[in-house]
């Protein structure tokens, strides 16, 4: 995990054992019509959701000091980033 600047945007370029990376900007999350901490936040939702409680889903969390994952509502606009091979 190394927190950089891309094309201007802060996030995360994270690398693999195997040498391949990722970027991950900072985009915030959104609540209704308002957005927060964009350019020092990431929020990513995850594919998982919580079995015991349909409002919450698995998500990817991190600032430039931190990342984690927890469960969080799915009513929050956070960032899906799609792979593929």
């Amino acid at each position: 995990w190394k927190w950089t600047t891309q094309n201007g945007v802060k996030g995360y370029k994270v690398t693999g054992p195997n040498g391949n990376s990722i970027f991950l900007p900072a985009a915030g999350f959104r609540l209704g019509s308002s957005l927060y901490y964009a350019g020092e936040g990431g929020y990513y939702w995850s594919s998982s959701p919580d079995e015991s409680d349909s409002y919450n889903a698995c998500r990817l969390y991190f600032s430039s000091s931190s990342q984690g994952v927890d469960w969080f509502r799915r009513y929050y606009g956070q960032s899906v980033r799609p792979v593929a091979e």
